[in-house]
């Protein structure tokens, strides 16, 4: 090889070089791109999956709707309800804000409409609830014993209701050892506190 074609060899070399770093700049791109459109996909995906827990999660909502109202007619009346339909005629009919001559002005009434979907098993039974429940200013008392639970919840286990509004899932051992909510035996009638709360379900 005489001087000349190393001069040359020289010279084309660089240019090898630049367009071998030109060749691979748009694959870097192009696999940049796919893998940021791979993980764009994945985020939408898993964004758009159902989650198996959003059923039971309204379920819990829901039963605690049925809670602030079952305590917001407790605290205007002074008493618990006797049945569904004294508390459905509270929040359909609410009672005018009290009136006090005080500086504080008086709490305002707070409707909170139970779910239709909670009303229905209310009537049908697969929602038990304690009517006339005795509630106390303490929610820590209140916490220790059940307001409402499903009805089979002494089979399979599942949501229950405190006296506090807390919704919780219970199993069937849990449950049997969770006392229920005490009776206003002064503002329901026995006979139907029996009713609301059959023999077969009230626990040993």
């Amino acid at each position: 090889m005489d001087s000349a074609e190393h001069e040359e060899t020289k010279e084309n070399q660089p240019q090898l070089e630049s367009t071998a770093k030109s060749s691979s700049s748009p694959l870097l791109v192009r696999s940049l791109v796919m893998v940021f459109l791979i993980v764009l996909l994945i985020g939408i995906y898993f964004q758009r999956s159902p989650n198996p827990d959003s059923k039971e999660n309204s379920f819990e909502d829901d039963l605690q709707k049925l809670a602030l109202a079952y305590h917001e007619f407790h605290r205007i009346r002074k008493h618990s309800p006797a049945d569904m339909e004294a508390l459905q005629d509270f929040l359909n009919n609410p009672p005018p804000a009290p009136k006090s001559n005080s500086i504080v002005p008086p709490d305002p009434v707070s409707i909170v409409l139970v779910p239709d979907s909670i009303v229905e098993m209310i009537r049908d039974g697969r929602i038990k609830v304690i009517w006339g429940a005795v509630l106390t200013d303490s929610g820590l008392e209140n916490d220790k014993s059940l307001l409402a639970y499903r009805s089979d919840i002494a089979l399979n286990g599942g949501f229950a209701l405190t006296a506090a509004g807390r919704a919780l899932e219970l199993t069937v051992d849990a449950f049997k050892k969770y006392p229920l909510v005490s009776v206003e035996t002064a503002n329901i009638d026995e006979t139907e506190t029996k009713q609301k709360v059959p023999e077969s379900e009230k626990k040993e």
